[in-house]
């Protein structure tokens, strides 16, 4: 069975991102509670997995001042003349559907850890593995039959296996002057989402909602990832994994 779907015009994006649309009204549209995909009408077109919470009929001139407001109406008489451009032959008297919906916050991307750059990765490493009380990731460990560190990406976990902090080996790294700010503090976080095609979407937000790529890696079959800037300039990832 087709998941259902709620559509919406491409300049309702940013408020339903934001969290300060969840309200919907739809005339002849009939859906229900349960899973729902939230679909933009944008270039390229939008998915958001989400789900409906409630769904109340009532007609147009019943519609709350409050209701009205939720779904960013000054209030309920500008209701009518608002949803009649969408609606053009609604009534007064005609039936609506209120849908109530959020974002499947699940799908969100997940914070996998902060990565630290340090020129010796190890010894950073084993600072904060004994600082926190941490372990390495398995296959992280210091070799002990003589051959060849491979320092270059360390991950630290917890008791339960939760990722906490990664390690990046850089070749060159000036020793950060805070609270002078000739050179600033050096960390990236790293974001898991669950597919190549939630990557893809939460790329395109993040781009909406400022950022730009600076890496595209997505090539990378075992672990397709972006690194991108935020608004600051701040690197960070968005990568199919697992926490």
């Amino acid at each position: 069975m087709a998941i259902q779907e709620l559509r919406f015009r491409a300049a309702h994006l940013r408020a339903v991102l934001s969290g300060a649309k969840r309200i919907t009204m739809r005339f002849q549209d009939p859906v229900e509670v349960g899973p729902a995909v939230l679909v933009f009408e944008s270039e390229p077109e939008v998915r958001l997995p989400g789900v409906i919470t409630s769904v109340l009929a009532k007609t147009v001139a019943t519609v709350s001042d409050d209701e009205a407001r939720e779904d960013g109406f000054p209030g309920a008489d500008a209701v009518l003349a608002g949803l009649r451009d969408y609606y053009p032959a609604l009534e007064p008297e005609d039936e609506l559907v209120i849908v109530r919906f959020d974002i499947d916050e699940v799908t969100r991307p997940q914070r996998m850890h902060t990565a630290l750059d340090a020129e010796d990765a190890r010894g950073l490493a084993e600072f904060y593995r004994q600082l926190m009380g941490l372990q390495y990731r398995p296959g992280d460990e210091p070799p002990t039959d003589g051959t060849a560190d491979d320092d270059s990406w360390l991950v630290l976990v917890d008791s339960d296996g939760r990722r906490q902090l990664a390690v990046q080996r850089t070749d060159v790294l000036p020793r950060s002057t805070w609270p002078s700010p000739e050179i600033p503090m050096q960390m990236h976080l790293d974001f898991a989402v669950p597919t190549a095609e939630a990557l893809e979407l939460h790329r395109l937000h993040a781009e909406q909602l400022g950022a730009r790529v600076l890496l595209d890696r997505t090539q990378v079959g075992s672990e397709p990832l972006y690194v991108l800037a935020d608004p600051a300039g701040h690197p960070f990832c968005l990568l199919v994994g697992v926490l």
